[in-house]
């Protein structure tokens, strides 16, 4: 049976049917009483093209409820009805005739809306794996700039290091230099 209803329902947006989604669906009241509005169309449709051209009705046992007369005194009598034909073991189900069926689709509007919830349901789920996940990304992206952070910090110790001494150096070197300019010029003038 669950086949039937993904074949007969497309949600209103694309969203795979997980395992949860499924489960949600098959368990939930509305399921049941879409596949008894199915069962109930398919049947009605079914009935209209038998010989009489009446409209046969089932019950809620999915037997056919007869057509019946109100035979009791009251502003009823003779008014026609439908019944469960197991009055011994009865379902409870019973229709006037000329009664304009909205049960039907009240049915499936609540289907549909309870459909919706649960399609809204599990989108909220899978936007807040997202969040998560995304939180989780951003911790690690934090954790890194720190790192980096901290690596920057210490190449940037071991240039200003490496520029220090450098430039000590060349300071040596320079006062050498100076140094042996300043002994020349005392050996000659001297």
């Amino acid at each position: 049976m669950a086949p039937l209803m993904f074949l007969l329902f497309k949600p209103s947006f694309d969203v795979p049917f997980s395992p949860y989604c499924v489960s949600l669906l098959l368990n939930s009241s509305a399921f049941q009483i879409f596949i008894f509005v199915l069962l109930s169309m398919a049947s009605s449709s079914e009935s209209r093209s038998r010989g009489n051209g009446k409209p046969h009705v089932l019950c809620f046992h999915q037997d056919l409820a007869p057509l019946r007369r109100v035979k009791v005194q009251g502003p009823t009598r003779g008014k026609c009805f439908y019944g469960c034909s197991h009055w011994h073991n009865s379902c409870g189900f019973f229709k006037w005739a000329d009664e304009e069926d909205r049960v039907q689709e009240l049915q499936f509007l609540l289907f549909e809306r309870d459909t919706r919830i649960a399609e809204l349901e599990i989108l909220i789920k899978e936007l807040e794996n997202e969040v998560k996940n995304l939180k989780e990304t951003n911790w690690k992206l934090e954790d890194d700039v720190a790192e980096m952070a901290i690596e920057n910090t210490e190449q940037l110790a071991i240039i200003s290091s490496a520029t220090v001494d450098k430039k000590l150096y060349n300071l040596l070197v320079a006062s050498w230099v100076l140094f042996a300019i300043v002994l020349l010029l005392l050996e000659r003038g001297g």
